[in-house]
C-alpha cells in the first residue's frame, strides 16, 4: 500500500490502448511524465507512442527500462486479471493519480490504483489494488473499496462505506455512510444505495433496487 502520495515515477507504460488508457495518456503526460509504450488493440486511436502488441513485449520494456506500469483497462474483471499477471511478472504498478485530484494523507492505495482529474479519497480511506476512482468521484473517510472496482465520474461514496471486489458504482451514483456493496456488483448511474447490497447483482434506482443479477 502507498501512503496516498503521488510517486516520483517519470515513465510509464499503459496495458490498455482504448479510451481508459487514453485518459490515463492524457493525465500522465500532462503531470510531465513520459509514455514509453502502449499494448493493446489500438484501432480508432492515434498513438504518438509505440503500441505494441503483446502485453509480454511490454512486460519486457517495463522490466528493462524501470517504467512504472499503468492499467489502462475500465472493465473491472479484467483489470483485476492483468493485476495478477503483472505482480506475477515482478512489474512495478504504483499508484496513478492526477494532479488536481487529492489525497488525504492517511489514506492508502494499493498496487495500481488509479485517481483521476477532481476526484477526492479522503482520511483513513483504504483502496485495495487496481481501483479506478474516476473524474470528479469522491471517496470520503473511512471508506473501503475492493480490489478492481471502479468509482465512475461523479459518484460518491460516503463515510464508512464499503465496496467489495470488481464492482462498478455508477457515474453520479450514492452510496451512504456505513452501508456495504457486494463484490462483482453494478450500482446503476445516479442511484442512491440505502441499504446493502448482495454480491453478484445489480441496483439501480432512487432508492437503489435490486434490478437482477449481473450477468
Amino acid at each position: 500500500m502507498s501512503d496516498g502520495r503521488r510517486p516520483d515515477v517519470s515513465s510509464w507504460a499503459l496495458v490498455g490502448a482504448g479510451g481508459h488508457a487514453r485518459v490515463l495518456h492524457d493525465v500522465l503526460v500532462r503531470s510531465g511524465a513520459t509514455v514509453v509504450a502502449v499494448s493493446g488493440d489500438a484501432r480508432g486511436a492515434a498513438w504518438d507512442v509505440p503500441v505494441l502488441d503483446d502485453d509480454d513485449e511490454l512486460a519486457a520494456l517495463v522490466a528493462r527500462t524501470g517504467a512504472g506500469l499503468a492499467l489502462g483497462v475500465g472493465e473491472e474483471a479484467r483489470r483485476a486479471r492483468l493485476m495478477e499477471w503483472a505482480v506475477g511478472s515482478g512489474l512495478a504498478l504504483p499508484p496513478l493519480v492526477a494532479g488536481t485530484a487529492t489525497v488525504a494523507a492517511s489514506a492508502t492505495l494499493g498496487a495500481g490504483c488509479v485517481v483521476l482529474e477532481h476526484a477526492h479519497v479522503g482520511p483513513s480511506a483504504r483502496l485495495g489494488r487496481a481501483v479506478v476512482v474516476n473524474t470528479a468521484a469522491v471517496v470520503e473517510h473511512d471508506v473501503v473499496v475492493g480490489e478492481a472496482s471502479h468509482v465512475a465520474p461523479g459518484a460518491v461514496l460516503l463515510g464508512a462505506a464499503e465496496v467489495g471486489a470488481q464492482t462498478l458504482v455508477g457515474s453520479g451514483a450514492r452510496v451512504l455512510p456505513g452501508i456495504r456493496v457486494g463484490s462483482r456488483v453494478v450500482v446503476g448511474a445516479g442511484a442512491v444505495v440505502v441499504a446493502d447490497v448482495a454480491d453478484d447483482s445489480v441496483v439501480t434506482g432512487v432508492p437503489a433496487r435490486a434490478a437482477g443479477p449481473r450477468r
